[in-house]
């Protein structure tokens, strides 16, 4: 009989682990709670059982000095996982490019770096060489240009198909981090040790040639600001009054990617508005915020019509796209509370976002051990890596 910490077994959280990140991917991170829990009680079990089953086998795994605990845990998930994301993509195994079809390019591929001859593979397969070299090229230029990762996700999965132990090779490459991280731990050796993120970083990134950079950079600038000592430090305010002009321009020019910066520096203006620091800029800093609205509620809009048809589907890019409307969601409403409350807010500082509220009831232990952990290992190795990174795990 396997194990079972508060009446779950490793498979068991396994599987709710999958289901969680299939719900959040079908209804959002808002909404999706309820529908966790039906299936929870489904199951006969409910959020408390589930974080304290879920945070004992985290404990085990922690606690496994071999790493075959986190190995053989991260083997059912990338199965689990690629069910609830993959399952309704069409079938691409047999489409051809240059008359071989994905199936036989990956058999082929998966041979060849395995050690067989070249030659002696596509001999088998009576490819000649010049023909292999065109479908290498199409191939690659398929999956290049496959922005849902339908073809390369199916690809990877051909490809640990006919690698003889893939599967084994990746759980035992898993066990051998993780036995590495275990043992640093026991030495006394950070997982990842921070590195301290000074205000002269930055200022210094405030004239990076990436926007999402200067951005970032600005909204750090800004918290500096905010909790420094203004009359003892000039810089503050030097540095301050070069981020506003980077603020308008990321609520300009954002995009999908970058929605969350839009909404961090926003709110940044609001508490420069709130302090009197914006001065003749506040009326331009406003109607940057009311442009960024308008732009966000017709993006919002777009994004929801385009994820309609895909919802109740399991295909890799519905979560790409449910965190791109989670993020638009909380850029409009937090616009539309912004822009409402401009002028009375004049000199009287914002209050914390809602969604910053903490939720009650038992924690979970986050999969990636709270610093990157044992997610990050994962993402690390070959094909399992390519996917979670993918589905934006």
């Amino acid at each position: 009989m396997e194990d079972a910490i508060h009446g779950m077994t490793m498979k068991d959280c396994a599987e709710v682990m999958s289901k969680d990140g299939e719900l959040k991917a079908q209804y959002g991170e808002r909404d999706y709670k309820p529908h966790l829990d039906q299936y929870l009680a489904g199951r006969g079990v409910d959020q408390n059982t589930w974080a304290h089953a879920w945070n004992g086998w985290w404990e085990r795994m922690e606690a496994d000095p071999s790493g075959q605990l986190h190995a053989k845990f991260s083997i059912m998930q990338q199965e689990l996982t690629m069910k609830a994301h993959m399952a309704d993509v069409p079938d691409a195994s047999q489409d051809a490019k240059e008359g071989v079809t994905l199936d036989v390019y990956a058999q082929i591929m998966a041979k060849i770096a395995g050690g067989e001859d070249a030659n002696a593979v596509l001999g088998a397969q009576g490819i000649p060489m010049d023909q292999w070299q065109r479908a290498q090229e199409a191939w690659n230029g398929a999956m290049a240009a496959d922005t849902d990762h339908h073809l390369t996700t199916q690809y990877g999965m051909l490809y640990a198909k006919y690698t003889p132990g893939f599967q084994q090779q990746m759980q035992d490459q898993t066990a051998a981090i993780m036995a590495q991280r275990h043992a640093e731990r026991a030495e006394g050796v950070d997982d990842e040790p921070e590195v301290e993120y000074t205000f002269d970083d930055a200022v210094a990134e405030l004239d990076s040639p990436k926007p999402n950079t200067r951005w970032t950079a600005a909204h750090h600038v800004a918290n500096f600001w905010d909790i420094g000592d203004r009359d003892e430090d000039p810089r503050l305010n030097d540095a301050a009054k070069k981020t506003i002009p980077l603020m308008i321009d990321c609520l300009e020019h954002h995009d999908e990617f970058t929605a969350s910066n839009a909404e961090s520096l926003a709110r940044d203006l609001c508490t420069f508005a709130a302090e009197g620091f914006l001065g003749a800029q506040a009326d331009d800093a406003k109607h940057a915020m009311e442009m960024c609205l308008g732009r966000a509620q017709e993006k919002l809009a777009t994004l929801k019509a385009a994820f309609a048809p895909i919802a109740d589907k399991a295909v890799p890019e519905r979560v790409r796209m449910q965190a791109s409307i989670q993020d638009y969601t909380s850029l409009t409403e937090e616009l539309e509370e912004m822009v409402s409350e401009w002028d009375e807010n004049l000199g009287e500082a914002p209050a914390p976002s809602a969604s910053s509220a903490s939720s009650g009831g038992a924690a979970l232990a986050t999969s990636d051990g709270g610093g990157g952990g044992f997610l990050a290992v994962l993402k690390r190795l070959p094909v399992i890596g390519a996917i979670l990174r993918m589905l934006g795990l």
